[in-house]
């Protein structure tokens, strides 16, 4: 098997996928039902070949920014990779469409959105990260749709909005060195870099002081509040790194992903 083809899809990013698809159902009907392993293999698969569309479409900055991807440093075809996202994005909508009418409309949605954020929006500055975060909101939204339970994930959605827009635009400053050679332009490049650190930082205290409110009003236990206090040691750490001038910035973000496992630890144990 060609690992380049795997490495393309971003595998960890379609696993997180997956999972944020498996919480948003279990937190409106505490159970996995066939549907909603569907709908997150569904989620999965479209996240897979959203992630081989962004590098078909980003192949020049990644040339400066991360030449050791599968496109850029040559060991996969771009031919091969447009048969790959087609696969995996028609293979993704057609397990929608024996899902629920909502759940179908938000894969349709999550597509579009991809695709247009891929060609048009992802060097534009704020609006490309607000996409793409309201993309990983999203997915609990497909788990809870799944499920005929749509309005339960809601407030996990939003947290993972904040948490996706604050990771993003700290992506956007990892790169802002390679972006400045490309046109358009990112929040760091178009508004400047202690900009984008003002609004990173914005975003991650008002995840630090709302996180914890559910378990403090009783609508969540312990368990998750406990696992919420150690997510925001980590965002409080990042955020002191984020000021320091010997920061290195890829291990931050590294961090934050892995943060975001533990926020859907969380809350699939949030009443526990």
């Amino acid at each position: 098997m060609n690992y380049a083809a795997i490495e393309l899809l971003r595998p960890v990013n379609c696993l997180i996928a997956f999972a944020a698809v498996l919480v948003g159902g279990w937190l409106g009907i505490r159970d996995v039902t066939e549907a909603l392993l569907m709908a997150a293999l569904s989620a999965a698969l479209i996240a897979g070949g959203g992630n081989v569309h962004n590098d078909l479409c980003g192949v020049a900055e990644d040339r400066m920014n991360k030449p050791h991807r599968p496109l850029p440093s040559g060991r996969l075809s771009p031919a091969f990779a447009r048969v790959e996202m087609g696969i995996l994005l028609i293979a993704g909508l057609l397990i929608a469409c024996a899902l629920p009418t909502s759940a179908l409309a938000i894969a349709l949605v999550a597509i579009a959105s991809l695709i247009l954020y891929n060609t048009h929006l992802k060097r534009v500055p704020l609006l490309g990260n607000l996409v793409v975060s309201a993309l990983g909101g999203l997915a609990f939204l497909y788990g809870g749709a799944a499920v005929d339970a749509l309005l339960a994930p809601w407030l996990v959605a939003g947290f993972a909005f904040l948490f996706h827009l604050g990771r993003e635009l700290l992506k956007d400053l990892e790169d802002s060195a390679g972006d400045r050679r490309l046109p358009g332009g990112t929040v760091p490049i178009a508004w400047g870099e202690n900009s984008a650190r003002i609004l990173i930082t914005s975003i991650f205290a008002l995840l630090i002081v709302a996180t914890p409110l559910p378990a403090l009003m009783g609508v969540y236990g312990p368990v998750y509040l406990g696992a919420i206090v150690v997510l925001d040691g980590l965002l409080i750490f990042v955020l002191i790194r984020l000021w320091q001038s010997d920061v290195a910035l890829g291990f931050l973000s590294k961090l934050l992903k892995a943060g975001m496992i533990l926020g859907l630890a969380a809350f699939l144990f949030a009443r526990m």
